[in-house]
């Protein structure tokens, strides 16, 4: 039987939202605590997921039921399986997908951490996924126990960035997709005229491959509950659910700040590791790691506050010399107000429009801007000086660190960014020069609404105008705070020496003979404290964060100098070796 009638016949059977079949696979030869659980389609009622569990297509939790993943579950999903058609849900990737009438718990630890990953197989041991069936040009899925997982060390050596082909191991299955009903900037839709609540559909879901209702998001409920997230990873993802639209590792529409996202990392991702549209949802303690485009992306009025946020920028190409997942890693953070920027004369003339779904104005009044707080970053760009582990081939060129764009507003405390190179640290996007308030970054600057608070930036470019407005607006807001006088270079130095302990992020993306990540790929792991020698006055003189869940502390960095990693013992780098603990 060919595989593809197989994959028929079984989920025919299974016939409901799951099912379950006699399996002992899981990762690094580990038998689950339970059997594999086959899931497709729709989870209408409370569910309960442990072991290993494989995501055929994309799963939608909906109906008001709330699925639960105990700690330790490895969920995989499927690769594609057919071409991507607009407005097809044929052959979808592996993607859960939490509606807004549905809810999420996966609440592990650190020593018993959730893992989402790829079912693709390595059946002939070759560190590439398979594409032996009779479908060519899609990696093989998962069908039966006597099958290899691609991933299947995934505890203790994950898959290294590239495989033994040097091409990307990303796009091995769809992602983690939350849809709340917090508000969003999108034009209303049914809610009356200026109130700014309209809802949309996410990116990456096909309409009308999907139904609206699944993939819609945004609303008037700003403390929307989602669920839970919380010591999470995933991994190799962001595959198209719609044409020319990919998925991040985890997107949020609309999430409400009742939802808990806490410890989550995006391993090595087609797109973005991280994107918020719109919602108020708070984070702490992301870990984005090589990913295709940007690693942390906010825009569409998002208004959170996060804190400890760590990023490292992909140092490699693909092996051809073509670009590794969507924009060859493009920067570290992306802050918008909107995310949309329809085919017309006034919105090319930069004017601040609102608009609906079908991408057709609806008036040209200003909407809410993004005003979003961030403390203690720390982002590690693709420019390390001194003595490299590793130097490939076809080197990426320099990243851009937090670039400001059109309708962002907010403020960035306490960070540290490092390694960019021709770049700067921090970015204020030019591109966009007219337009009314409220939707050009260099005017939000102006008016100091844009804000870089006792951070530093180490081994970049020179701050141009625009950046240095911004800078200086965060010296005074230090003040302001209860800072303390002090100098500006106190509160937010430029800095040409290094800054942290081990910057030097390279090591061979094919990883080891099997393609996995090891500890001997590096002569010392990445360690992105502080390092002790850095003057005084880099870290001293910020005032404690104020807010709701917010932890308080002085230190720059999403790292305390001499204090244990928080990514110690559940994240790909570290338990591998790569990253210290």
């Amino acid at each position: 039987m060919r595989k593809s009638a197989w994959l028929l016949t079984t989920l025919a059977l299974l016939g409901s939202a799951q099912g379950a079949l006699a399996a002992t696979t899981a990762c690094d030869g580990i038998t689950p605590v339970s059997p594999t659980v086959v899931a497709a389609g729709d989870i209408t009622a409370n569910t309960t997921w442990s072991g290993t569990v494989v995501l055929q297509g994309p799963v939608f939790v909906t109906n008001g039921a709330i699925l639960t993943i105990l700690p330790g579950t490895i969920v995989r999903g499927q690769p594609r399986q057919a071409a991507v058609q607009v407005g097809s849900a044929v052959g979808t990737p592996g993607t859960l997908i939490v509606t807004q009438n549905g809810r999420v718990i996966a609440d592990a630890s650190a020593s018993s951490p959730i893992i989402f990953t790829t079912a693709a197989l390595d059946n002939n041991n070759d560190g590439i996924a398979d594409d032996l069936d009779a479908n060519p040009g899609f990696r093989d899925p998962w069908l039966t126990t006597a099958d290899t997982f691609l991933d299947d060390t995934c505890i203790s050596a994950p898959l290294a960035p590239l495989d033994k082909a040097g091409k990307g191991n990303v796009q091995l299955w769809g992602g983690v997709v939350l849809l709340g009903s917090a508000p969003t900037n999108h034009a209303d839709k049914v809610l009356g005229a200026g109130l700014n609540y309209g809802t949309a559909t996410i990116e990456g879901l096909s309409v009308p491959g999907f139904p609206v209702a699944k993939v819609q998001y945004g609303g008037i409920l700003p403390h929307d509950n989602s669920g839970i997230l919380r010591f999470v990873s995933i991994r190799y993802a962001g595959d198209e659910l719609g044409a020319s639209n990919e998925l991040n590792g985890l997107s949020m529409g609309g999430v409400g700040d009742g939802t808990t996202i806490s410890f989550v990392e995006v391993y090595v991702n087609f797109d973005d590791a991280f994107e918020w549209f719109g919602g108020t949802v708070g984070t702490d303690h992301l870990f984005a790691a090589y990913v295709g485009d940007d690693m942390f992306d906010l825009d569409e009025g998002y208004t959170g506050v996060n804190q400890f946020l760590f990023g490292i920028a992909p140092f490699f190409r693909n092996n051809d010399g073509t670009a590794y997942g969507s924009a060859n890693g493009d920067k570290i953070g992306e802050f918008d107000g909107d995310n949309f920027r329809p085919d017309n004369v006034a919105f090319n003339n930069d004017v601040n429009v609102r608009i609906n779904q079908q991408n057709t104005v609806v008036d040209a009044t200003p909407w809410p801007l993004s005003s979003f707080a961030m403390y203690n970053i720390t982002g590690i760009g693709s420019t390390p000086d001194g003595a490299q582990d590793f130097t490939p081939v076809n080197v990426p060129g320099t990243k851009r660190g937090l670039q400001v764009r059109n309708g962002g507003a907010g403020d960035i405390f306490n960070t540290v960014i490092v390694n960019t190179g021709g770049e700067t640290g921090i970015e204020i996007d030019t591109s966009l020069t007219a337009g009314s308030p409220g939707f050009n970054a260099i005017e939000n600057t102006n008016a100091g609404l844009v804000n870089l608070v006792c951070s530093t930036l180490s081994d970049g470019a020179a701050p141009a105008a625009q950046e240095t407005t911004a800078i200086t607006n965060g010296n005074a807001f230090a003040l302001v705070l209860g800072g303390g006088a002090q100098s500006p270079n106190a509160v937010n130095p430029v800095l040409a020496t290094d800054l942290l302990v081990n910057d030097d992020t390279t090591f061979d993306p094919t990883g080891d003979a099997s393609g996995k990540l090891a500890a001997s790929l590096k002569s010392a792991p990445i360690d992105p404290r502080i390092a002790a020698g850095v003057p005084l006055n880099v870290r001293a003189g910020c005032p404690n964060p104020r807010g709701r869940g917010l932890t308080l502390s002085t230190f720059r960095g999403a790292f305390a100098q001499g204090v244990g990693l928080w990514t110690t013992g559940w994240t790909a780098l570290n338990k591998s070796g790569l990253l210290a603990n």
